[in-house]
């Protein structure tokens, strides 16, 4: 009786089509390029804009424009280069993805 009440409350469920995200999820190594300082007197590590070129092995979500995309985050260092990682990626409207960043991190958030 009890799986039948289940799929009884699950059949009488909206469906509810996923909506998409605008966010690429991607397994990548990053190149870093520039630091662009950002001026605030109340940071005392001096985050700036950081621009890398990211070669793209393998996408977990989404759909990459290229193999090689050119992306920007905010940090205090460059991140490791060559390490394969997990991003989470948004594209800006000029077109450049931003690196996001977890709940409690400093960064883009785009959640």
């Amino acid at each position: 009786m009890f799986l039948l009440s289940v799929f009884l409350l699950a059949a009488a469920q909206p469906n509810k089509a996923p909506q998409p995200t605008r966010d690429l999820v991607v397994i990548g190594r990053l190149k870093n390029l520039d630091y662009e300082l950002i001026s605030d007197p109340d940071d005392l590590l001096g985050h700036g804009w950081i621009t890398a070129e990211m070669s793209i092995e393998r996408v977990l979500r989404g759909k990459a424009p290229s193999r090689v995309i050119q992306i920007r985050y905010l940090a205090h260092t460059f991140r490791g280069e060559g390490v394969p990682l997990r991003y989470r990626l948004r594209r800006d409207e000029d077109g450049t993805y931003m690196i996001c960043v977890k709940p409690g991190e400093t960064g883009v958030r785009c959640r």
